[in-house]
C-alpha cells in the first residue's frame, strides 16, 4: 500500500489569509482579544518568531508581540475549509482518512507517477481553498505524517519501499504514537531517537513497555501495518422552494428553510442519521444563484438549531438583489455513540450532557435519560430510597 499524508499547516491563520489579503506579512494571533482569558489557538510565523506560541495565554502573547493584529477564533469555518480540502482529495482516491482538522491521508496505491500526483494535488487544493499544503508519501501513515511533518510547503518527501527504516532513525522518540509514560520511560533509559531502538528485541520493548513495544519495535525497523480507515461517503438531501414574491429581508429566507427542514427531517426520520453540513443556495432576479456551506459543530437532527445558525449568518450578509429561489442541502452523516462525562466537578453539570439531553427530548419529546434522587434515607424497602428525575430539573 502507498499512502500519502496531507498536512495543512497553521490552518486557522491560513483561512485568515485567504479571506483577507491585506493582512499578509503581518503577525496574527488566532483565538481572541488581548485582554480575553483565552489561549492562543494559532499564530503566524511572523507572531511566533516574536516568542507567541499555542497554547498561551492571549495576554502574554500580547506582551511579546503587542503589535500583531488578534482575530477571533472560528471553529467551524475551520472545519468548512478543510471540508473543501477533503472534497479536492475525492479526485484523487476514493479512501480518505482524516486524522484530526487539517490532517488527512489517501490510499494512492497503483499509481504511477507519485511526483506528478503530488504537484496536482497541490494546485487543486491552492485553487480551490488558497490553503499551502505539506504532503509526505510513504508505505506507511506514521511515515508518511513524519514526511509530511518535516516538507516544505507545496515541495513533498517521497520514500521509496524500504527506505521508512532509515528515514526515521534520526528523529526523537516524541513521534512515537504511544502514551506519554512510555515515552517517560525512553527518556529514562537514555533513548532519545528512534533508530536507537532497533538494537533491542521485540521480547526486551514488551517486558519495558507492555502493550506499546511491538508498535515501538515494528516502527524502528520500518514497518507499519496501520490501516486506512475511510469516512463514509457523504449522503445529501435537497429541496428547494419558489417564492411567491422576491424577498429582501433574510426572514422569508428564513421561512422557506424552516419549511423546507422539516420536509427533508420527514424523509430520514427513523434512518439514525444526523446533519453534519448545511449548504444553502440562495437564486437572486439577474438569474444568478450563489451557494454557502455551513458546517456544524455537532451533528444535529434539530431544526431550531439549524435555523438559529442559517440565521445567525445570514444576518451578517449583505444580498446583492432580492432573492426568487431558495435551496437547501443537508449532508447526513450515521449517528454514532458519544461518551459522555456526566459529572465532572462536584455539583456542576456537563455541558454536553445538557445538549445531549436538550437533543432527545426534541427528538422523542420527552426525556428519556434519568438521575436518581434520595427521596428517604432510611426505607423499610431498600427499592424505595431513591426515585429517578428528569436531568434538566
Amino acid at each position: 500500500m502507498r499512502i500519502a499524508c496531507i498536512l495543512i499547516h497553521n490552518l486557522a491563520v491560513q483561512s485568515a489569509l485567504a479571506g483577507d489579503r491585506s493582512l499578509h506579512g503581518q503577525p496574527l494571533v488566532i483565538g481572541g482579544l488581548p485582554f480575553e482569558a483565552k489561549p492562543v489557538y494559532d499564530a503566524s510565523p511572523e507572531a511566533m518568531a516574536c516568542g507567541v506560541g499555542v497554547g498561551m495565554p492571549l495576554r502574554e502573547a500580547y506582551a511579546f508581540c503587542a503589535g500583531a493584529k488578534f482575530l477571533p477564533l472560528e471553529e467551524a469555518r475551520y472545519e468548512q475549509v478543510f471540508e473543501q480540502v477533503v472534497d479536492v482529495l475525492e479526485k484523487f482516491s476514493p479512501v480518505i482518512d482524516i486524522e484530526k482538522l487539517g490532517c488527512a491521508y489517501i490510499d494512492i496505491s497503483g499509481v504511477r507517477d507519485e511526483t506528478n500526483l503530488c504537484q496536482d494535488v497541490f494546485k487543486n487544493i491552492s485553487a480551490d481553498t488558497g490553503l499551502s499544503a505539506c504532503l509526505g508519501v510513504s508505505s506507511g501513515k506514521f511515515f508518511s505524517h513524519i514526511a509530511a511533518f518535516t516538507s516544505k510547503p507545496e515541495v513533498p518527501i517521497i520514500l521509496s519501499p524500504g527506505q521508512e527504516k532509515d528515514f526515521v532513525a534520526p528523529f526523537s522518540v516524541d513521534f512515537f504514537p504511544c502514551s506519554s509514560e512510555s515515552k517517560e520511560r525512553l527518556y529514562l533509559l537514555g533513548i532519545r531517537f528512534i533508530g536507537e531502538l532497533p538494537r533491542f528485541s521485540k521480547e526486551a520493548l514488551i517486558a519495558q513497555f507492555g502493550s506499546d513495544g511491538p508498535l515501538m519495535h515494528d516502527l524502528a525497523h520500518g514497518i507499519d501495518g496501520s490501516p486506512l480507515v475511510g469516512r463514509p461517503k457523504r449522503e445529501a438531501v435537497a429541496d428547494s422552494i419558489r417564492l411567491d414574491s422576491p424577498a429582501v429581508s433574510f426572514i422569508e429566507i428564513l421561512q422557506a428553510c424552516e419549511v423546507m427542514l422539516g420536509r427533508l427531517f420527514a424523509r430520514v426520520n427513523g434512518q439514525g442519521k444526523l446533519c453534519r453540513e448545511v449548504a444553502l443556495r440562495l437564486g437572486f432576479v439577474s438569474g444568478v444563484s450563489e451557494e454557502w456551506r455551513l458546517v456544524l459543530k455537532e451533528p444535529t437532527t434539530s431544526s431550531r438549531l439549524i435555523l438559529s445558525r442559517l440565521q445567525t449568518w445570514l444576518e451578517t450578509i449583505r444580498l446583492p438583489s432580492q432573492v426568487v429561489e431558495v435551496g437547501l442541502s443537508l449532508s447526513l452523516t450515521k449517528e454514532q455513540a458519544k461518551k459522555l462525562l456526566f459529572w465532572p466537578e462536584k455539583h456542576k453539570r456537563s455541558k454536553e450532557l445538557l445538549r445531549a439531553v436538550m437533543e432527545l427530548k426534541l427528538r422523542f419529546g420527552y426525556q428519556p435519560i434519568k438521575k436518581s434522587r434520595v427521596v428517604n434515607p432510611q426505607p423499610i424497602l431498600p427499592e424505595r430510597r431513591f426515585t429517578l428525575t428528569d436531568v434538566l430539573e
